[in-house]
């Protein structure tokens, strides 16, 4: 191929690639638009399934990678800031009943749910394939395990992991946590530390015998 002919052919890779990149931007765009809510700096990274987008609420800096879906048709999802998931994340705010007299498909197909809305709140982590389920809250500085499926709430700067998701452990201790936010939170949004204390001796020093052979 004579140097004009690669020349010539660069160009027009590059003339592609630009009209495709510009294609994408007025198409996330348009997404974004659709949001419940979406700061400008929160970020969803594509392949994504989403069902209900009205109802997904993404606060500043946060993010979501792809291959995750959210199906919030009935119900909110809420992630507040500074909080993300790794690839492969499951939002699921709405469950079919079972009624007596009706078989399961019927109601399904009607789109019967108990819904209820799911919250992830500051500087969360969400791992790979996580799975939150409906009415679940996620408390502040918390880290979820890879492959969890959350079906009850957890409370603050909590390490949970396991289907089931069960509290193994804390990122910080109570008195941590008290310097931690201090650093990060102005006073009036500090949690106290009589309620990480609680929370603490609830969920971890109390249940140590427990965790121990849930782990193994």
């Amino acid at each position: 191929m004579s140097l004009l002919k690669k020349i010539k052919s660069k160009i027009k890779l590059n003339l592609f690639l630009s009209s495709l990149n510009s294609l994408y931007r007025n198409y996330f765009e348009v997404r974004r638009s659709k949001f419940g809510f979406i700061c400008k700096t929160a970020k969803v990274r594509y392949p994504i399934l989403i069902k209900g987008i009205e109802n997904v609420y993404l606060h500043d800096n946060t993010h979501i990678l792809g291959y995750s879906k959210l199906i919030t048709t009935k119900a909110k999802f809420t992630m507040k800031k500074n909080s993300g998931s790794a690839e492969g994340l499951t939002i699921i705010t709405g469950t079919h009943p079972q009624v007596i007299g009706e078989f399961f498909m019927e109601g399904a197909s009607k789109d019967h749910q108990i819904a209820k809305d799911i919250l992830v709140e500051e500087d969360v982590w969400l791992g790979t394939n996580v799975t939150l389920l409906a009415g679940v809250k996620i408390g502040r500085g918390s880290i979820i395990g890879s492959g969890s499926v959350c079906r009850n709430s957890v409370p603050p700067y909590a390490i949970a992991t396991g289907n089931p998701a069960k509290v193994v452990g804390f990122k910080f201790s109570p008195k941590e946590v008290i310097i931690h936010e201090s650093l990060l939170y102005p006073e009036n949004e500090r949690l106290s530390s009589e309620y990480l204390q609680k929370n603490y001796e609830q969920y971890f020093l109390n249940k140590i015998k427990e965790i121990k052979n849930y782990i193994n």
